[in-house]
């Protein structure tokens, strides 16, 4: 099942200056200078990561 973030992004450049979520911004001074997004992402546990790191390792 994936799951969704939502980050706030403020970029000088090619860097990323800041990137939190928008309820940790509400104080911030910069908030109108931030990108808002919202990216989503497929949770693993442990194991499903060494064995792709083992799968990753074994092509090299």
């Amino acid at each position: 099942m994936r799951k969704k973030v939502e980050l706030n992004i403020r970029f000088m450049g090619n860097k990323v200056l800041c990137a939190k979520s928008p309820t940790n911004c509400k104080g911030c001074v910069h908030k109108s200078n931030c990108e808002e997004l919202e990216l989503f992402y497929y949770p693993y546990n442990k194991k499903e990561i060494e064995e792709c790191f083992k799968n990753d390792e074994r092509i090299r």
